[in-house]
């Protein structure tokens, strides 16, 4: 960390996390609450399942649309009014689903709302200038912990709220806590000159990186209905990646990209978006695969029956696994470092896959829940404490924000070739095979192991910061890749 930043220090670090804690906690509750509730709002609204499903991808393209930029706008204009902008939109967002007469509005809110996951890689950039080093791997820590937990809140609660008061209380009640998080916020953060680096917004980069997730995340939903070879199917990937080529060549040839691509050769920034990836996957799949299994009648030999209350219970051994680990992993990256971290995070996530090949019985689906939330708390902290610290002091929000995103991809695709194989694979009952599961789980898992040999490759913490530190901002890519040379 630059002594410019350092000197720009706050002087209430603690408030300001304490802040922080509350807003993202509230705001992971309110987007999770979809997951469970979906079934009940289409009911409420009298829309079918395939109408019901728009709700929950307005949410996934907005958050597509807008965490990079996000990213990006707190590290030109400053992370403090980029944070509180961004949570007005998700206020009005969370008022609108609560109060929405109609199906298209309430898709309207969960639009708007889809802007919170855009708070995280802001964080990045208040924490960064806000805390040393050290102190940075336990703050981190602690906001994997606190998303993990408010997402489990939401989860939880979201049911009981809706069926035992109204759909408005259920959205709300976070909506409240997301406005007290941003007050406190506002209140215990001061201006700080030194949170603006300065520098232009690369809107032309910004569009484009967009359209390429935009049309990535198009790719996923047909394959998930039309097959992975289907024409429509290979003919976006194939667009995507005609999106991603021309856009990496703009980036090359601007003065100020979006995202400086001589940046991520590094080994720091690219083992970090390539475990982010690893992780997302193994996790998605684990996470789609258990609930399924829990579900399937007992007659089966494997599942357990298990009502929708029952699996959210279950669920919360998981996160609970999760918020512990990603305490104790912050705390613990100071005395093993954030590289160790990251190898045993990816190691307990392939051993949840392997030993889920094998799990029929309830405790032995519980140690799988146990491995899998405390492995993706581990490897997240680690990674996103690895390209936060060894990011230059102007790429912290994109950075952060573009591993945030490799990580919901790869949980994308885990989750969608799991259920490809679940749906391959079924009985004369129309029940799918243990051994469908089992083929599911091995793939997460060897991914996952996969996955090791890149996380042991991963540089510590902040090896990245003396790389990055002798490059000169406002010059060109080439003469900027030369000097770092």
């Amino acid at each position: 960390m630059t002594t410019e930043s350092i000197s720009g220090h706050q002087q209430r670090p603690v408030a300001t996390i304490a802040s922080l804690t509350l807003l993202i906690a509230a705001v992971a509750a309110l987007e999770s609450i979809i997951v469970p509730a979906l079934p009940l709002i289409q009911r409420d609204f009298g829309v079918t399942a395939d109408v019901g499903a728009l709700a929950s991808v307005a949410l996934t393209l907005s958050t597509v649309l807008v965490t990079p930029m996000a990213g990006r706008i707190a590290d030109v204009y400053g992370a403090r009014p980029t944070l509180l902008a961004i949570t007005t939109i998700v206020v009005l967002g969370g008022s609108v689903s609560a109060l929405a007469t109609i199906f298209p509005l309430f898709v309207l809110g969960q639009f708007l709302q889809g802007f919170g996951l855009g708070l995280l890689p802001v964080s990045f950039v208040v924490l960064r200038r806000t805390l040393s080093s050290e102190q940075l791997k336990t703050a981190t820590g602690l906001l994997g912990a606190v998303v993990v937990a408010g997402g489990a809140l939401g989860v939880v609660l979201a049911g009981p709220v809706a069926e035992n008061v109204s759909r408005t209380a259920m959205y709300a009640v976070p909506t409240a806590f997301v406005i007290l998080g941003a007050i406190a916020f506002a209140v215990s953060t001061p201006r700080d000159r030194m949170s603006k680096v300065g520098g232009r917004l690369d809107w032309p980069g910004a569009g484009g990186l967009a359209l390429g997730l935009l049309t990535l995340t198009a790719w996923l939903a047909s394959a998930s209905s039309n097959g992975w070879g289907a024409p429509t199917s290979m003919l976006l990937v194939l667009a995507a990646a005609t999106v991603f080529t021309i856009w990496a060549r703009y980036q090359g040839r601007t003065n100020e990209p979006m995202v400086d691509l001589t940046m991520m050769r590094h080994r720091s920034m690219w083992s970090a978006v390539v475990v982010g990836v690893v992780f997302g996957f193994t996790y998605g799949a684990v996470v789609y695969l258990l609930p399924q299994q829990l579900a399937a009648p007992e007659e089966s030999g494997f599942g357990r029956g298990a009502s929708t209350s029952a699996i959210g219970i279950l669920l919360c051994i998981g996160y609970g696994a999760a918020v512990i680990a990603s305490v104790i992993s912050g705390k613990l990256a100071q005395r093993v470092g954030t590289k160790a971290i990251a190898v045993a995070g990816v190691a307990l996530l392939g051993l949840s896959g392997a030993v889920g090949v094998f799990a029929t019985t309830m405790w032995q689906i519980v140690v799988v829940l146990i491995l899998a939330g405390t492995g993706v708390a581990a490897a997240s902290t680690a990674v996103f404490v690895i390209s936060a610290d060894s990011a230059p002091a102007d790429r912290v929000g994109v950075t952060t924000a573009i591993v945030t995103i490799a990580r919901s991809l790869g949980s994308a695709v885990g989750t969608q070739i799991a259920a490809g194989i679940i749906a391959s694979a079924t009985s004369s009952g129309g029940l799918p095979r243990h051994s469908a599961f089992a083929t599911a789980f091995g793939v997460a898992a060897i991914v996952a192991f996969v996955g090791l040999v890149v996380a042991v490759t991963m540089p510590r913490a902040g090896a990245g910061a003396t790389m990055f530190s002798g490059r000169r901002p406002r010059r060109s890519p080439r003469l900027r890749a030369s000097s770092s040379r």
